[in-house]
């Protein structure tokens, strides 16, 4: 097992006696990683914070805040994050804003407005995408215009999936229609059209995700028919999940969970319950009869966790057990 405790103390010794810019900015991500893999032990990492938030370096800083997403109580990170929102440095505040729209609090949504009027297009981004989680409209301008920024694009979709303003429509459909799109962004954009009520849509994830040919986007289709209830999309998901050579099951179990329709529960205990099946699949299993949420699914869930031979697994599970279905 990794020694978290001394990998701390070696990034903290490199911050404190490293000149060179890189090397600190990788220690200070290095700390925020490892708080992330042991949140049990986020007192420990507490006392750092201060220390890497008032850095001269602004990298350091942004790191910081990211500590601070993972280590702060609930209840006193959004006063910190908001206080980072004004920062001089448009990396802090683009820090801030992301890690304020991951939380997802209605209360927040004021804040989040605020930051649509950041100089910088990527902050504004941020706090589009997190508005739009709160099924508000008001950063929508910005989410169209980061369809036309290659590295902004597949979570503007999301965002706009999420959100389900129906004048998202054109715009969403003549992307669909941009030749040499990247299959990804083109398979996200068809979950937009087919939730948005387009049949084109639909009909494009249900042939990208048939065993064909391989795709590196067909797991996405696959789970993407689940999530947008594509036309048979209950038959279809079963006969993958069925399928124990086919390497996108698992997309399948997560996609019937998100379908919602319980007749899919005893099909993914069936799988839940396989040992023989790989654990990937089986984790896919266990999210998918958690999304459906009826007391069996979850039973199930729960009985599973002592069943799972290696320790990462049963702590994903206990971990998915956390959320609310």
């Amino acid at each position: 097992m990794t020694d978290w405790r001394a990998e701390r103390d070696q990034a903290l010794l490199t911050l404190e006696r490293e000149k060179r810019p890189a090397f600190r900015t990788e220690a200070a991500l290095q700390l925020y990683h490892l708080a992330s893999d042991v949140p049990e032990h986020a007192a420990e990492f507490l006392e750092v914070l201060p220390r890497l938030l008032s850095d001269t370096q602004t990298e350091v800083r942004r790191a910081g805040v990211s500590l601070a997403s993972v280590v702060v109580p609930p209840d006193a990170l959004p006063e910190l994050l908001i206080s980072k929102l004004r920062d001089e440095e448009w990396q802090i505040r683009l820090e801030a804003t992301g890690r304020l729209a991951d939380l997802a609090r209605p209360e927040l949504r004021g804040a989040l407005a605020s930051m649509l009027e950041d100089g910088t297009f990527e902050v504004r981004f941020e706090a589009a995408r997190g508005i739009a989680s709160l099924q508000h409209a008001a950063g929508m301008d910005v989410l169209l215009e980061a369809l036309d920024a290659d590295l902004l694009r597949f979570r503007a979709l999301g965002a706009l999936a999420e959100l389900g303003d129906p004048r998202a429509l054109p715009p969403v459909k003549k992307l669909f229609g941009r030749w040499l799109l990247p299959a990804f962004d083109r398979t996200q954009a068809a979950g937009v059209l087919a939730k948005l009520g387009d049949a084109d849509g639909a009909t494009y994830l249900l042939q990208r995700s048939m065993k064909k040919r391989w795709s590196p986007d067909r797991a996405l289709a696959v789970e993407l028919c689940g999530e947008v209830k594509a036309p048979g999309a209950l038959e279809h998901l079963k006969s993958l999940l069925d399928d124990v050579k086919d390497p996108c099951r698992g997309a399948a179990a997560r996609g019937l969970g998100r379908l919602g329709d319980v007749r899919a529960v005893p099909w993914l205990v069936g799988l839940l319950q396989d040992t023989q099946a790989s654990e990937d699949c089986r984790l896919d299993a266990a999210d998918g009869l958690w999304r459906l949420g009826s007391p069996e699914a979850r039973q199930a869930v729960r009985n599973a966790v002592s069943t799972f031979p290696t320790p990462e697994a049963r702590a994903e599970l206990e971990e998915l057990l956390q959320e609310e279905p």
